[in-house]
């Protein structure tokens, strides 16, 4: 199990350099092909975007030694959720963006009625490629997680965390976008009765960007 993460990333990174060789590739004119191609403008210094989550926790503390903290037999695949978030960006310049996140997520497992919500907060700063219909990103950034599990009783945990990410915003016009990223977070473990759980994980995520 420890591998789902690992695997996810480098799956959309693989995806990333293919599409962007099909991209570089020249194509051939139509004569009936209009002259104009979605491209961003100028003018679109802002954007903001939607995205839907799959989400996985790393394979550490309750997880991974789930004996040791009265629950054997559970794994990273037993709190495996979905979730989802909203991204304002600055497009400070072409090569560059400022974000801000909000966003949660939710793992449940009836194998011990165990239930994990989080909610975070992010800053991130990414370097993107601009082409004439995708931009490639990668990213890095901070942020805060508060989280909540409910197990034998209910526990909250506020931790720090730090994420990168690689991404692809696929333009559909000059103003709206869809877009595939992979973000890898880490936090300080939360103890007590998270069992040393990392509230970070990896998360893939698919979603559509407005620009204005």
């Amino acid at each position: 199990m420890k591998a789902i993460p690992r695997t996810g990333f480098l799956s959309v990174a693989i995806l990333l350099l293919a599409v962007g060789n099909l991209w570089a590739q020249p194509a051939p004119r139509s004569v009936f092909e209009a002259e104009t191609a979605p491209s961003p403008s100028p003018s679109h210094r802002f954007s903001v975007s939607g995205k839907f989550a799959y989400h996985t926790f790393w394979k550490q503390g309750l997880l991974e030694n789930g004996e040791d903290y009265g629950r054997p037999g559970l794994g990273v695949g037993n709190l495996t959720g979905v979730g989802g978030e909203i991204e304002f960006d600055y497009h400070w310049r072409p090569f560059m963006v400022f974000c801000a996140t909000l966003g949660g997520y939710q793992g449940k497992s009836d194998h011990y009625k165990i239930e994990v919500l989080t909610g975070y907060l992010l800053a991130t700063a990414k370097l993107q490629k601009v082409t004439h219909y995708a931009d490639y990103y990668v990213g890095a950034g901070f942020g805060g997680y508060f989280s909540r599990m409910k197990a034998d009783g209910t526990s909250y945990a506020l931790q720090p965390g730090m994420h990168g990410l690689i991404g692809i915003r696929v333009r559909v016009t000059p103003a709206w976008s869809v877009l595939l990223e992979d973000r890898m977070a880490f936090t300080l473990h939360a103890e007590g009765g998270f069992g040393d759980l990392d509230l970070g994980g990896n998360f893939v995520m698919l979603g559509g960007s407005h620009h204005f």
